[in-house]
């Protein structure tokens, strides 16, 4: 928090979960003030708090998870936060109860007026799946067992200020190998403001929606593209769920503001040259470099890529190479039309020759929420096991570097709370998550 004890207007949340099960470990509330607590379908009792700061200082999540509602920590990570949008987050909890996954989801409320409220069970989704051994469209029989969700692909959407919300899961579906048709199949629960006041609960439902493509938007055939598709990120803008490949180069935009009738799914290309040949390793770490931010509180929507000049997929770059970084903005025309337009265009070199920071890649783009003009990164010291990383901060207008600052003190962290964060993001590094949900906080609290 701010040294006025506000809470920002945004946050960059870290999207690992920091567990910390006994009371002794756990945070105390004037170091992570938002908190909430709910017990989930198979009796479990949770607890969570939320660590906010102003970026590009990192926001975190903190889960008591106590055995034996949940497995061990090196056995299981049964909380993950999937999306935000506005004043909402959606969690998932996880648990295997003798040999069956349970899957909950959960919306926290920064606006709910009080703590029992904040976190809101979701109905278990019983809707029955298409059948894809037929391609007619059918669905598999009913079950009385709850449907587990895929949660890469699940994304979050709230309409306006008040609590009326949609939660929903897609995934393709091509008839066939030869196929010129692609159809999205979603899965979606939509609430209402009578739900979260105690009114009707909220049902889930199930569509097949086609995405139209012309041979202009993809010469080689929108079909055989698509067909390798794998979700990177879901985001909400506008009046659109997006699902992300980064790979391909593909935004689906899903028009919710058509519910309760079916919703339309649209195509669109990022500002690439080409779609990705599958011989070449190097674009399966595209989502390393590039990212989507959704800016000036919903009202524009941002993509910025980092270029590497040395073709590698991963790691250090190669000596005497650098990158080139773009960042764009989708212009929406008045009759429906979207196009992207070049906003910034920085070198390494031109970073490199007037800032003093080490000739570094920089990873997970993120545009500033507020300030449009600048964007954050993420920076790794590739030289140790457990490495170093870096925040950077830079205004794409002046190529300048506003902050660079440590973030994860690699294996010197590891006598630390952080030990746990250090050796998975060492493996595997994530994007940051932004979120607006503190800026409701205060709005509520003042």
């Amino acid at each position: 928090m701010s040294a006025a004890g506000r809470f920002p207007s945004w946050v960059l949340l870290e999207p690992f979960v920091f567990r910390r099960d006994d009371d002794d470990s756990f945070p105390e509330e004037s170091s992570a003030p938002i908190r909430a607590s709910a017990t989930t379908s198979w009796g479990a009792d949770i607890r969570i708090a939320f660590s906010v700061a102003e970026p590009p200082r990192i926001s975190r999540l903190y889960a008591q998870l106590p055995e034996p509602g949940f497995l061990g920590p090196r056995k299981s990570t049964p909380l993950a936060i999937l999306a935000t949008h506005r004043h909402l987050a959606l969690l998932r909890l996880a648990g295997k109860i003798q040999g069956l996954t349970l899957q909950d989801l959960f919306i926290y409320s920064a606006t709910a007026t009080d703590e029992k409220s904040s976190l809101m069970a979701l109905p278990s989704c019983t809707e029955p799946g298409f059948d894809y051994t037929r391609a007619d469209g059918r669905r598999l029989p009913p079950s009385s067992s709850p449907r587990l969700l895929a949660v890469k692909s699940m994304g979050l959407w709230c309409r306006g200020e008040d609590d009326e919300f949609v939660v929903a899961e897609l995934s393709l579906y091509i008839p066939s190998e030869t196929s010129t048709e692609v159809f999205a199949d979603i899965c979606l629960l939509r609430s209402s403001s009578s739900t979260a006041a105690g009114g009707p609960a909220a049902k889930w439902d199930t569509f097949r929606v086609e995405i139209p493509c012309s041979d202009d938007d993809n010469p080689d055939g929108h079909a055989w593209q698509i067909s390798r598709w794998q979700t990177d990120s879901v985001i909400s803008f506008r009046q659109w769920l997006c699902w992300i490949d980064y790979n391909r180069g593909i935004l689906l935009l899903c028009d919710m503001s058509k519910l309760p009738a079916r919703p339309s799914v649209s195509f669109l290309r990022f500002p690439l040259h080409e779609f990705p040949s599958t011989n070449i390793h190097t674009y399966a770490f595209s989502f390393l470099y590039r990212g989507v931010s959704v800016v000036g509180h919903g009202s524009a929507l941002k993509f910025v890529n980092v270029a590497r000049q040395d073709g590698h997929a991963f790691g250090a770059l190669k000596p005497g190479t650098g990158f080139t970084i773009t960042c764009h903005t989708l212009v929406l025309g008045g009759g429906g039309g979207m196009a992207w337009k070049e906003d910034y265009r920085v070198s390494s070199d031109e970073l490199w020759e007037v800032n003093c920071f080490a000739h570094d890649i920089l990873m997970f783009p993120r545009v500033d929420i507020d300030r449009p003009h600048v964007a954050h990164f993420l920076s790794i010291e590739f030289k140790y096991v457990n490495k170093k990383m870096w925040t950077i901060s830079i205004d794409m207008s002046t190529k300048a570097v506003e902050s660079f600052s440590l973030y994860i003190n690699g294996k010197e962290g590891l006598q630390s709370d952080d030990a746990d964060l250090i050796k998975l993001k060492s493996m595997a590094p994530l994007p940051f998550l932004p979120c607006e949900f503190p800026k409701f906080l205060h709005l509520s609290s003042s």
